[in-house]
């Protein structure tokens, strides 16, 4: 009886040592993938440069390409919790024809908020780019999102039409046919079972920690709160909308009827694509849209 009572705390001792030993291992985690280098090496050698800036109340990161030729900057702008990071691959397969500049919104990426700071609105975020832009000394630009990033620059489209020369909507959400966290969660869960060759979840947990669990749900909740369809009809830009074929959180359905809103778009299917083209397809990506940004330079070119 007694050797039975000295068994059951001794596996409760190791019980409560492994549990400490994990989470322990996982803060040590947790704080180093906070400290990883906003640009990656490898888009760093291959040209992709980055700096701070003061923009209003916000320090943001930008990642910028080195080709500076004349003609309008493309502006790519990253999707819910996520980074610049995720854009570079597209970033650099445009950066042989574009100036290409990839901002980190606030409390994303290396443009840092502190937990404190309240989390911020589709417009506010919106809002935020408008000033960006000017403070970059650009007065309009093609700008690209994806997934949320999409709602965002509806909504810059809105505000500050003067600001969008053509926009690019990549897997634009939310389906409004599917407005809910756990629905949401559930077909991005699907989607990664179809990226599992070039899985972008290494980039997900080290944006996670960079803005936190409190900023990532709080932001998730705008975003599902955000009607992007209610913003569309009074876009005057012209607009690519771009799905992947196999892409579960922006059905095919729901870019029809986006495009049907829309004055000025055009719709095209990427085959075997899924949500996160840009980064696990960028080249493809990057051919799909290649005429429709010439055609955007071609018609802006006295800027």
């Amino acid at each position: 009886m007694i050797q039975k009572h000295r068994r059951k705390q001794a596996a409760i001792v190791a019980g409560v040592g492994l549990g400490v030993a994990a989470t322990l291992w996982g803060m040590k985690r947790w704080q180093a993938l906070k400290q990883t280098p906003p640009v990656s090496p490898r888009s760093h050698h291959a040209g992709l440069a980055g700096y701070f800036q003061q923009v209003g109340d916000w320090r943001m990161f930008t990642r910028v390409t080195p080709n500076d030729d004349q003609g309008l900057p493309v502006v790519l702008i990253h999707g819910l919790v996520m980074s610049g990071r995720a854009m570079e691959p597209l970033a650099l397969a445009l950066a042989r024809d574009y100036h290409v500049l990839v901002p980190d919104l606030p409390g994303f990426g290396a443009s840092a908020l502190p937990a404190s700071a309240p989390i911020m609105s589709v417009d506010q975020q919106a809002d935020v780019l408008w000033l960006w832009l000017q403070h970059n000394g650009f007065q309009r630009a093609i700008w690209i999102g994806n997934s949320s990033g999409c709602q965002i620059l509806a909504a810059l489209a809105v505000k500050h039409p003067q600001a969008v020369a053509g926009l690019v909507l990549q897997g634009p959400t939310v389906d409004r046919h599917a407005r809910s966290l756990p629905r949401q969660l559930w077909r991005s869960w699907r989607n990664s079972r179809l990226e599992t060759r070039r899985p972008p979840g290494p980039l997900a947990r080290i944006d996670y920690a960079k803005a936190g669990l409190w900023r990532a749900f709080g932001t998730m909740r705008a975003m599902i709160r955000d009607h992007i369809e209610h913003r569309l009809t009074y876009i005057s830009a012209p607009t690519l909308l771009l799905r992947g074929s196999r892409d579960p959180i922006c059905p095919a359905r729901w870019l029809d009827e986006l495009a049907a809103l829309m004055p000025r778009s055009e719709r095209l299917t990427l085959r075997d694509g899924t949500h996160t083209l840009h980064y696990v397809y960028p080249w493809s990506f990057c051919n799909a849209i290649r005429p429709f940004l010439a055609r955007i330079q071609q018609e802006n070119q006295h800027e």
